[in-house]
């Protein structure tokens, strides 16, 4: 049995250093994670009751960088997916287009559980591709976002996915498709914001189709809906183009100097400030004219620089599109083995344990059965001594009178109770205290008179006799003679 129990001793691992890294990493990894949602979570806040972006772009870093490996895209793919959206945004208010593009995409696979988000996501990749007029590739963003939006049930941000699909499918000439859409979207009655970018959008779907007297009507009347005037640019910029090619320089240029004085986008800046070359020119005003160009030289570099952020982006946003998840069985890969080494670990532990329980049943077991054995050897001697006691009666009937000297009786009886005798060598006695041991223990029939009397003893003084015996021992007169038949096993 001990074999077994040492085999299993052997092959039992030592889990407490697995056990003591486990901990560490979860409790560093737990404080870790732990930072990271509270950031989210302020970030979140911000963007929903002030409706402000995160701009603590450190904050947002950290954050990817506890994140962003097999444990935590597995377990925190929300937490990391919103670090990633807020990054981009940050990055592409710096113009870092391509690095916001990536953050985006990043976003996007982790596939955020608000369907909001995703849909935010999505819009902000059609918008990089729409600024570079790649307006087939911001389609299909678009689509993605006004999908997700859809699901989501909020109506405001839908529509306006439908208004950002609309301008998509204008400038490819899908005006079909955009006249749908249209209709679709003038059922939302929803705030002023809203119905501006509607009637500016439907001033762009006649103005792309040269209907300028329809597109005019709409993008005046969407002027009534913007607060400010910053807002106005896209409307200003449209009409102005709009009596640029009606050849009515003079209606246009108004509009150019709205632009000039309130927007800052590099591009309506160069449009606005081509048209007032061209009436700088007309009017001979060369003073004018130098000024302007060397405006319009500035609003075009800077449009360059953007378009050249953009056009970085756009490869990455098209290589996006054709391969999702390049690196999705890697993921998995690493993933599973992370997954195969907790249920290893869990498997040693549940293991060990169930080892211990086992090894304990053994022990219990393997003493259960020695101490069975131990029984079944004491009753087996118990039951051959009480022959061999029998044996010494049947031949001596009576003590004989010659035993009252101890080494004559232990040679007499020698034979059958060698070991016993033995044992009671050990004992502190006296050989006449001896002699009385073994006949009592021999005769046990008899009383302490009688045994007394054939061995020629006080017969009055054989109870003290017996009490100092059973004193020196460490028994009780009582006791004295089942002591003495447990002598040989005690």
């Amino acid at each position: 049995m001990q074999k077994y129990i040492n085999a299993i001793q052997d092959y039992i691992p030592n889990m407490r250093t697995l056990i003591c890294v486990l901990g560490v990493m979860c409790i560093f990894t737990s404080c870790r994670w732990h930072e990271a949602k509270e950031v989210i979570i302020t970030a979140d806040s911000l963007d929903q009751n002030e409706h402000v972006i995160y701009d603590d772009t450190a904050a947002l870093g950290k954050v990817i960088r506890s994140l962003d490996n097999p444990f935590g895209r597995l377990l925190m793919s929300n937490t990391l997916g919103k670090a990633y959206y807020y990054m981009g945004r940050n990055l592409s208010f710096i113009n870092e287009t391509a690095d916001a593009a990536k953050c985006y995409i990043e976003a996007d696979r982790l596939q955020i559980d608000d369907p909001i988000y995703r849909g935010r996501v999505n819009s902000c990749m059609g918008y990089i591709c729409a600024q570079n007029c790649s307006d087939s590739l911001a389609l299909i963003f678009y689509e993605r976002a006004s999908e997700d939006f859809k699901n989501s049930g909020n109506d405001w941000r839908y529509a306006q996915a439908l208004l950002d699909r609309i301008e998509s499918n204008v400038c490819i000439h899908n005006y079909i498709t955009a006249d749908s859409l249209l209709q679709i979207a003038r059922t939302y009655l929803l705030d002023s914001a809203y119905q501006a970018r509607h009637l500016e959008t439907k001033g762009l779907y006649f103005y792309v189709q040269q209907q300028y007297d329809s597109a005019l009507v709409y993008l005046k009347q969407g002027l009534n809906y913007w607060q400010f005037e910053r807002e106005k640019s896209f409307i200003y910029l449209k009409i102005m183009q709009v009596y640029y090619d009606l050849n009515q320089l003079h209606l246009a240029i108004p509009y150019a100097k709205l632009i000039v004085k309130y927007s800052t986008n590099s591009n309506h800046l160069s449009n606005a400030y081509y048209c007032l070359m061209q009436d700088a020119k007309n009017n001979n005003n060369t003073e004018l004219l130098s000024q302007y160009s060397h405006a319009r030289t500035d609003a075009q570099r800077l449009l360059r620089e953007y378009m050249l952020q953009d056009a970085e982006a756009l490869p990455i946003l098209e290589e996006y599109l054709s391969n999702p998840h390049p690196w999705r069985w890697v993921w998995i890969t690493l993933t599973s083995i992370l997954i195969v080494c907790i249920l290893l670990a869990l498997g040693a532990i549940v293991y060990h344990k169930r080892a211990h329980v086992a090894y304990q049943q053994l022990d219990q077991l393997s003493t259960h059965m020695e101490n069975q054995e131990a029984r079944l050897n004491q009753e087996l001697y118990y039951r051959q001594f009480a022959e061999k006691l029998s044996n010494i009666v049947d031949r001596y009937h009576t003590p004989h009178k010659r035993w009252k000297e101890y080494t004559i009786l232990k040679r007499d009886l020698n034979p059958w109770l060698h070991l016993w005798l033995r044992q009671l060598d050990t004992l502190p006695l006296s050989d006449r205290e001896k002699v009385y041991c073994t006949i009592s223990l021999i005769y046990s029939h008899m009383t302490d008179t009688e045994i007394a009397e054939h061995l020629c003893y006080d017969k009055h003084g054989i109870r003290i006799f017996k009490q100092r015996i059973a004193k020196k021992i460490g028994t009780t007169a009582a006791c004295l003679l089942d002591y003495l038949r447990h002598l040989p096993i005690s």
